[in-house]
């Protein structure tokens, strides 16, 4: 019995077919990438619509969403594919929500770790098991801040100490006349590459209870007050904070002290502070040190 003619079925497993023209490769391949892009983007503007910008739904969801829908996809461009789909969610997204380059920066080795981790694991799981059997044990994700009471040790302390003056006596009598920030002083390193807010002006009346002291920084003020005054220390407590740092942290209250050095005078600054981003893990250290190295700014520039 003879075979009916025409043309014969294709067969994608079979190694004699000719592969698909690269031009059409490249272009399946661009538009994979733009669809699950816009999968990313819809995930952001969901995490902003439910005010969920600071929580790991946008720093670690979304960019296990990107990896995933990289990793099952055929022909959606390997780890080439990866970084490109996460380069262009990073920057459109910094664009539409209006972050500065240092927030995209600091935020760029967690969203790119992340997505490589869970896109490797894809990999490995379709290696081994020939499937994606180990797939949901990729959505097993930090939802940290997503949920009421899901926070890891948001309150933090940020603390600086250094030589401020050759006599303590002098010192304390300048902070009684009113608080004055040198905008010269030294911010030390980091500070220099990634602006981070700090104070720049000062004014005040000085150290009785009830005294204000109002920070001038980056896009606002800080208005703090002062709530007790003990030998040789200051506390205060911040009532508001129209400044930029907002934006990562709210800090309530902190204490200034100072004490005879063999150098001089040595005054020690505490912070207390919330840290808004999440997740903890990468977050927290982060934080902790720029607030040490603002508080030390501070620090060096109080006149």
């Amino acid at each position: 019995m003879t075979e009916p003619s025409g043309v014969p079925p294709v067969d994608p497993a079979d190694p004699s077919m000719p592969p698909d023209p690269p031009a059409r490769r490249r272009s399946r391949t661009v538009l994979l990438v733009l669809l699950v892009a816009l999968a990313g983007l819809a995930g952001v503007a969901g995490a902003a619509a439910t005010d969920r910008l600071d929580t790991a739904v946008l720093f670690v969801g979304i960019p296990c969403l990107l990896a995933l829908g990289i990793g099952v996809v055929p022909g959606s461009g390997g780890w080439g594919g990866v970084v490109q789909t996460v380069t262009v969610v990073l920057l459109l997204t910094s664009a539409l929500l209006g972050e500065a380059a240092v927030c995209v920066l600091l935020a760029a080795p967690l969203v790119y770790g992340v997505a490589g981790l869970v896109y490797a694991a894809v990999g490995h799981a379709r290696r081994v098991t020939g499937s994606l059997a180990l797939v949901p044990v990729l959505a097993i994700v930090l939802v940290e801040g997503v949920l009421p009471g899901t926070r890891i040790h948001p309150e933090q302390t940020a603390t600086a100490s250094r030589v401020v003056s050759s006599t303590c006596a002098g010192f304390e009598a300048a902070l009684a006349r009113g608080p004055r920030i040198d905008p010269a002083a030294d911010r030390g390193v980091l500070l220099r590459v990634f602006p981070y807010p700090t104070p720049t002006a000062a004014q005040g009346n000085g150290l009785r209870v009830g005294d204000r002291w109002r920070l001038t920084t980056a896009g606002g003020e800080l208005t703090t007050r002062v709530t007790d005054r003990a030998d040789r220390s200051v506390g205060f407590a911040v009532e508001t904070d129209s400044s930029r740092l907002g934006r990562w942290v709210t800090v309530r209250e902190g204490r200034l002290s100072w004490r005879p050095d063999e150098d001089g005078c040595r005054a020690t600054m505490t912070v207390g502070y919330e840290r808004h981003l999440d997740p903890a893990l990468y977050f927290g250290p982060l934080t902790d040190v720029f607030m040490d190295a603002g508080v030390a700014a501070f620090l060096a520039g109080v006149d």
